[in-house]
C-alpha cells in the first residue's frame, strides 16, 4: 500500500482495530505501520506521537459514535439529564469495550471531549451549580461509570453475574456471608441504578 493512499480515516480505523484485537498497549506506530505496510517514519506525516494518535483516535470515535449529542441529552430537570448521561455512557461503553482504555486516561482529550464536558459544566451551571460543584459531579460520574463498566465487563468475560464468597471466609463474618447469599441473584443494572441515584442525592444536598 503505497504512503499516499494512507489517510487519517484509514489510519484511525487501524489503529481501533488493534486496540479491538489486542488491547490498546499493543498500538504502536510500529505495529500500525506494518498493518497499513508502510514505514513508520510515514506515520508522522499525520501525527507528531502516539499521543496524537489518542486524540486523533478520540476524535474519531466521537464523531463515528455521534457522542456528541448521546453525552448532551436534552432533558427538563437535571435530575434527568444527570441519569441520561450516566446511562448513555455506560451503554456506550458496554456496547464499544475495546474503545473503554481510550476515554479512561485523563493524558490526552480531544476538542470533541473537552467540547462535550463544556456544554455540560454550561447546562450544569444553568441548573443553578457553581461551576465547580459542575466540575466535580462530571469527574464523580466518569469515575463511578468507568468503574462500573469495568467490574460490569470482567464480570461478563469470566463468565459469572456476580462477586464469588470466598469458600475459606472467617465464620465470624456473618453478615458478609449473608449478603453474598442475598446477592446470589446479582443484576448490574440494578447495582448501576443504586450508584447514579446515590450521585443524583449527593447533589440534591449542594443545591440546599
Amino acid at each position: 500500500m503505497a504512503s499516499k493512499n494512507i489517510t487519517k480515516e484509514l489510519i484511525c480505523k487501524e489503529s481501533l482495530k488493534i486496540i479491538k484485537e489486542d488491547g490498546l498497549s499493543k498500538l504502536s506506530m510500529r505495529n500500525l505501520a506494518t498493518r497499513l505496510g508502510i514505514k513508520a517514519p510515514s506515520l508522522y506525516v499525520h501525527m507528531k506521537n502516539k499521543a496524537d494518535l489518542i486524540i486523533m483516535l478520540q476524535a474519531y470515535a466521537f464523531n463515528a459514535n455521534h457522542l456528541m449529542g448521546t453525552l448532551n441529552p436534552d432533558d427538563d430537570s437535571w435530575q434527568e439529564y444527570l441519569l441520561h448521561l450516566m446511562r448513555n455512557m455506560r451503554q456506550f461503553f458496554l456496547n464499544n469495550p475495546f474503545l473503554f482504555e481510550l476515554f479512561a486516561s485523563y493524558e490526552s482529550n480531544s476538542d470533541e471531549s473537552r467540547e462535550t464536558f463544556e456544554k455540560y459544566l454550561i447546562k450544569m451551571q444553568g441548573y443553578g451549580f457553581s461551576l465547580k460543584d459542575s466540575a466535580y459531579i462530571g469527574r464523580i460520574m466518569r469515575m463511578f461509570i468507568l468503574g462500573h463498566v469495568e467490574f460490569e465487563y470482567k464480570s461478563a468475560q469470566i463468565n459469572r453475574e456476580h462477586p464469588s464468597l470466598p469458600q475459606n471466609i472467617n465464620p465470624s463474618f456473618k453478615n458478609i456471608k449473608r449478603f453474598f447469599d442475598l446477592y446470589k441473584g446479582y443484576n448490574h443494572e440494578e447495582s448501576f441504578s443504586f450508584g447514579a441515584k446515590l450521585i443524583i442525592n449527593g447533589c440534591e444536598q449542594l443545591l440546599k
